[in-house]
């Protein structure tokens, strides 16, 4: 058996991958995949009609993805420390695009369901390689290069509210499906120009300090709450928009494709100012009252005309959060350990994406109302952003920038 020492050896004469691939391949792999995930919500109302789905039924398949995330994700940051992070997320994408493909050939909702939970296993390999191979590359900006490798998630969201209804119109949301699970695989197809991207090892032979479990708990809530909220705006805002403002198919998937173009550009700010300020904690949190704000004023949306500015403003933050925090995950872990502790937060993060969609799809059944979604999402976001801030108000191991970018680099 091939030990890590023997991988390093091999690889220690090979050339590393330049700056562009590195994050060009990384933000192609999170843009298939949530090109592929989105489909579940931009396609709601035809999986409904399909398999006689209720909203919480519809909202069980996003939790069933992130479940088998949840499961996925820990081993698979622990393997990409002591492995190769490229082949991780080589079969990570190959195996994911294949789940896709039976997803879109289900006849039955068992089969529907056994997709799901497999793309969703494979899924959980994706960011521990993609957070090692970039901030390994791109250690003095860690914070907008995450931000930049993280915009993948809304990208392909984006694509997926502009392509994905209609040529489900035109040809069934199958085909549309299907065309998902071809973006994968050539993702995964793509990983072969990353093959000798590197991990990073501690100077002083491994020996680093550990990051406490208040911190990772703090972190993994925080993460809990920010992606369940996510993934219910994601879920159920087409099926909001169609059911209760009568919005098309295609004017809906156009909303989420604009919260999806902003929360794109928002990652990328938020995290260049988490970098130029040095100041994470306080970007994160600040991005959480602009959450709460969005979520609150969307529970009391009264007419079509208002949801515009709403989406938008819940693109900037429920969805624009997502790189900023993994650059504090990045400098708290420190390097040597940002495969295992982004996929212990990772646990905590795809759980909440497991909880919050079904839980909050019956709340809407059972009330018949919209506004207590937003309301709650809301509200438990406001209590995440106190308990990160409560984990992390001492001063203790979290660097600086620039202290970040010499102990990643290994100076």
């Amino acid at each position: 058996m091939t030990s890590p020492a023997d991988i390093e050896r091999q690889d220690a004469g090979a050339k590393p991958p330049g700056a562009v691939a590195v994050v060009g391949v990384s933000v192609s792999a999170l843009a298939a995949a949530t090109f592929a995930i989105s489909s579940i919500g931009v396609l709601a109302p035809k999986l409904q009609s399909s398999f006689n789905l209720s909203r919480a039924g519809v909202g069980l398949l996003t939790s069933l993805m992130f479940l088998g995330a949840a499961l996925g994700s820990g081993p698979a940051g622990k393997l990409t420390d002591r492995r190769h992070p490229a082949r991780v997320l080589g079969f990570s994408m190959a195996a994911f695009a294949g789940a896709v493909a039976l997803l879109a050939l289900a006849q039955t909702l068992g089969v529907l369901l056994l997709a799901v939970a497999l793309a969703g296993l494979a899924y959980g390999g994706v960011n521990p390689p993609t957070n090692v191979v970039v901030a390994g590359r791109m250690a003095r900006r860690v914070g907008f290069f995450l931000g930049l490798k993280q915009s993948g998630v809304p990208l392909g969201g984006l694509l997926a509210g502009i392509v994905l209804p209609p040529v489900a119109l035109a040809y069934g949301w199958r085909v549309s499906v299907g065309l998902a699970a071809v973006v994968c695989a050539s993702a995964a197809i793509g990983v072969i120009l990353i093959r000798n991207a590197r991990g990073m090892v501690l100077a002083d032979s491994g020996q680093g300090k550990e990051v406490s479990r208040r911190r990772i708990a703090a972190l993994g809530t925080f993460g809990f709450v920010m992606a369940g909220s996510q993934w219910a705006f994601l879920t159920y805002l087409v099926l909001f928009l169609t059911e209760q403002l009568h919005f098309g198919l295609a004017l809906a998937g156009l909303a989420l494709a604009l919260a999806q173009g902003l929360g794109m550009c928002a990652r990328l700010a938020w995290g260049w100012l988490s970098d130029v300020s040095g100041r994470r904690l306080e970007v994160l949190l600040v991005m959480a009252a602009i959450q709460v704000a969005a979520l609150e004023f969307l529970a009391l949306v009264p007419v079509g005309a208002a949801a515009w500015p709403l989406v938008g403003l819940a693109g900037l933050s429920v969805i624009g959060w997502n790189g900023a925090f993994y650059g504090f995950v990045a400098e708290t872990a420190g390097p040597g350990r940002i495969g295992r502790v982004t996929g212990r937060a990772l646990v905590l993060i795809f759980a909440g994406s497991v909880v919050f969609p079904p839980l909050l799809g019956a709340l809407v059944d059972a009330v018949n109302s919209w506004r207590p979604l937003w309301a709650l999402c809301g509200a438990l976001v406001a209590v995440a952003a106190i308990v990160l801030w409560a984990g992390f108000r001492e001063p203790a191991d979290v660097l600086t920038p620039t202290g970040a970018a010499s102990k990643l680099a290994g100076e």
